[in-house]
């Protein structure tokens, strides 16, 4: 649980997802004039991995050099669900202790951190590169971003993804210094 003040355009956003507003009419508008008096929560938990969930390449659409453009498929997971629905039931008690007149709940976004999809492993047929990110296959090949987490975070991994770097570069330069 994180409360937090988002900007305007992405409170509006979050609000047009709301499936009972539909991003327009009466009580849209009213609740955007009610903006400077909202709070915010963020509702952050992990995403169990899942083989359904994937980016493949779409079979027809291409992009403007005329290759494939990827296609993301995601699907909660029951965990993700029931997670969601408790923290729903949280968030709302924290906002009644504090006296609030109403509660919005938006839907889920998309999906902000992608991870996990080239997973590090020990063993090549468990994932996609070592502890290093250097993929199992293609061994001048690094993976430095999330996609080489084993599951998602519930925090911002962007820091996580900058140790790892750090070290995958140190672990290279090493390397590198070994043959010359």
């Amino acid at each position: 649980m994180q409360t937090l003040h988002v900007g305007l355009s992405f409170f509006a956003t979050r609000l047009a997802n709301n499936l009972d507003l539909a991003g327009w009419g009466r009580e849209f508008t009213r609740i955007m004039e009610a903006y400077q008096y909202m709070a915010g929560m963020w509702l952050v938990g992990e995403d169990m991995p899942q083989t359904t969930n994937c980016v493949t390449l779409h079979p027809t659409e291409k992009d403007q050099f005329g290759m494939p453009i990827p296609n993301v498929h995601f699907d909660d997971h029951e965990n993700e669900t029931t997670m969601r629905n408790h923290a729903y039931k949280r968030g709302a008690m924290v906002y009644d202790a504090v006296g609030a007149t109403r509660i919005i709940r938006c839907p889920p976004g998309p999906s902000a951190h992608n991870l996990g999809t080239c997973r590090q492993s020990v063993r090549p047929e468990d994932g996609v590169c070592n502890k290093w990110g250097q993929t199992h296959d293609i061994k001048n090949l690094f993976i430095s971003d999330g996609s080489q987490f084993t599951t998602s975070t519930a925090e911002n991994p962007t820091l996580t993804i900058v140790a790892l770097a750090i070290r995958q570069a140190d672990y290279i330069a090493n390397q590198i210094g070994k043959h010359l």
